[in-house]
């Protein structure tokens, strides 16, 4: 009877370095990965977006940087000097609110609609110069992709005075 070995044969000094070395390597890029997320880089980052026109500034603070299933900071503020003399108009885009489980938004507005693309509140005019719009939500826990996002203040034709524009990516 002969003895057949499954023992691979020798290796050589070099295949050993070789091998050492890509162990190495892989275990030092995990240790940078868990690291990164200890320290929080892969969590959930708010930043503004600003804009100005027809006598409105707009900021939107939203998230820059999410993850599916994390609650986010969405808010919309809107001032214009010497306040508002009438209901005011915003569209916001509609596909960037589909990341998102809305829980609330608020103030109530007045009236809505959709076009599609597009979701249009009106709202009733605040005292004082500034206005501002939140949303309690968070990111869908099924959400892989991020979005781009856009509102606008409209005037009373519907047409846009001021628009914001903002992206949201999400890791997974």
């Amino acid at each position: 009877m002969t003895d057949t070995s499954t023992l691979p044969g020798p290796r050589s000094p070099e295949q050993v370095r070789r091998a050492r070395n890509q162990r190495r390597i892989g275990l030092g890029v995990l240790v940078l990965f868990v690291l990164a997320g200890a320290l929080g880089t892969f969590g959930t980052r708010t930043g503004e977006s600003t804009s100005s026109g027809g006598g409105y500034t707009v900021t939107v603070t939203h998230p820059t940087v999410s993850r599916p299933g994390h609650a986010i900071r969405y808010e919309v503020e809107v001032k214009r000097p010497g306040g508002f003399d009438g209901p005011i108009k915003m569209r916001f885009s509609s596909a960037y609110f589909d990341l998102f489980d809305e829980n609330s938004f608020g103030p109530a507005a007045e009236s809505e609609t959709t076009t599609g693309a597009y979701d249009v509140y009106e709202f009733a005019p605040p005292p004082g110069d500034t206005f501002v719009v939140s949303s309690d939500t968070r990111v869908e826990p099924a959400r892989q992709r991020g979005e781009r996002g856009e509102v606008s203040v409209l005037d009373d034709a519907g047409r846009p005075v001021v628009t914001v524009t903002y992206r949201t990516r999400i890791f997974p």
